[in-house]
């Protein structure tokens, strides 16, 4: 019998690319997005390859939205193999440049509560046997300026993360948090877009990487027991072990090196 994976924000970017690469693994696949038209096209990309495809629409901010969703599973009788909670988005913009708190609360809302959220209402279809992802990010670990409420929402989606690990692993149930750094997708060409001046001109074009590979990366570490924490790319490797073992002020004058600052 076939294994169910349900990805949230599967309509693109790395959540798309993950599905993509479950469904080579023979998974029937779940996508749960806000766009319903994003969601029909990436549903019928995967269905042209064959994959057995499903698609709902569904805002991970949204309690009602997500409750809607699982009342659905029960009747069906579903059950979920693999969950990924992927959903997400990113703000560039200082914290003193909000206009409102609205606004200041998007991509905590996303982020963060719709991780909590999704996790709430979809556990009740793990079981034995069942393995989660949460994707966090490179800035779960590290604070950047400009990334205020990103870098805080990923910080809570690690350290969830870790907490729901240890309810679920009696279970036997595998958690496990990735933590990739820049992806080439739609929201990242969007970042890029918005990105103020004094970050530009900080350095060099950021390293950019292939949304295929980070998520075959991530996949195939979903894997054992003890494991949790999943950095695909070498970089940010280097910096998490640095981190790990310098002393906090060698830390931090490193890391205010590397990463951009407004001038004032």
């Amino acid at each position: 019998m076939a294994k169910t994976a349900l990805i949230t924000g599967g309509s693109s970017g790395l959540g798309f690319a993950i599905a993509d690469y479950l469904g080579q693994k023979g998974y029937e696949l779940i996508l749960l997005a806000r766009n319903e038209q994003k969601l029909a096209n990436a549903a019928q990309q995967l269905k042209d390859k064959n994959y057995k495809v499903e698609y709902l629409r569904a805002d991970v901010t949204k309690s009602d939205d997500l409750e809607a969703v699982a009342n659905q599973f029960k009747q069906q009788n579903k059950k979920i193999d693999f969950l990924i909670l992927n959903a997400g988005v990113v703000t560039v913009k200082l914290l003193r440049e909000y206009k409102n708190i609205e606004e200041l609360r998007k991509d905590i809302e996303v982020d963060l509560l719709g991780v909590v959220q999704s996790a709430y209402f979809f556990e009740q279809f793990l079981s034995k046997g069942s393995k989660v992802l949460l994707i966090s990010s490179a800035l779960g670990i590290f604070g950047m300026a400009g990334y205020t409420t990103y870098s805080a929402a990923k910080a809570g989606v690690l350290n969830f993360g870790d907490a729901w690990r240890r309810e679920l692993l009696n279970r036997g149930i595998n958690l496990y948090v990735a933590l990739p750094a820049d992806i080439d997708t739609p929201q990242y060409h969007y970042e890029m877009q918005s990105q103020p001046d004094w970050m530009k001109q900080s350095g060099g074009p950021r390293k950019v990487n292939p949304p295929d590979k980070i998520a075959r990366k991530i996949i195939d570490k979903c894997k054992g027991k003890y494991r949790m924490i999943i950095i695909p790319t070498f970089d940010v490797k280097m910096l998490r072990f640095l981190s790990n073992i310098l002393p906090q002020t060698l830390k931090n004058y490193i890391l205010d090196k590397i990463f951009p600052m407004p001038k004032s």
